[in-house]
C-alpha cells in the first residue's frame, strides 16, 4: 500500500510503498493524488520503498509503467530511496528514459533526498 509523507512543500508528493502495492493502490491512491498535483504544472516526487515494502503485485507494475510513460514529462525530479538492489538496478535502468532528474538515495539518506527535492534551485525546474 501507499502512505503519503505530510511536511514536504507544496508541488513535492512524497509517498512511501510498505506491504505488497497493488492495483487498486495505484487507481485509489497515487494516481488521482499525482494526477490533481499535475494539473498545476510538472511535480517533484519523493518516492520511499523502505523496510516493510514486500512487493509489487503484477497489475501494480503494469500500473506503474503505463502511469510512468503517460506522464513521463509531468515528473520535474524524483527522489527514489530503497535500499532493495533489484529495485536500485530497475530504477537506474530507466532513468534515461525520464523527462526530469531522477536520484537514487538508500533508505538512511532520507534527510538528504528531502533537501534534494525540495532545493530551491530545483523547485523552480
Amino acid at each position: 500500500m501507499f502512505k503519503f509523507i505530510e511536511g514536504l512543500p507544496q508541488g513535492v508528493m512524497a509517498i512511501e510503498a510498505t506491504g505488497k502495492v497493488t492495483h487498486e493502490d495505484y487507481h485509489n491512491t497515487l494516481i488521482p493524488k499525482a494526477e490533481a498535483m499535475m494539473a498545476k504544472g510538472p511535480i517533484r516526487m519523493l518516492y520511499v520503498i523502505g523496510k516493510e515494502f514486500t512487493g509489487f503485485e503484477l497489475e501494480a507494475l503494469w500500473d506503474d509503467s503505463v502511469f510512468g510513460f503517460k506522464h513521463w514529462h509531468d515528473f520535474g525530479h524524483v527522489a527514489v530511496l530503497t535500499d532493495h538492489a533489484w529495485l536500485r538496478a530497475m530504477v537506474s535502468m530507466f532513468k534515461p528514459f525520464f523527462h526530469g532528474e531522477v536520484r537514487l538515495f538508500r533508505l538512511s539518506e532520507l534527510p538528504a533526498a528531502k533537501d534534494w527535492i525540495t532545493d530551491a534551485k530545483r523547485a523552480a525546474a
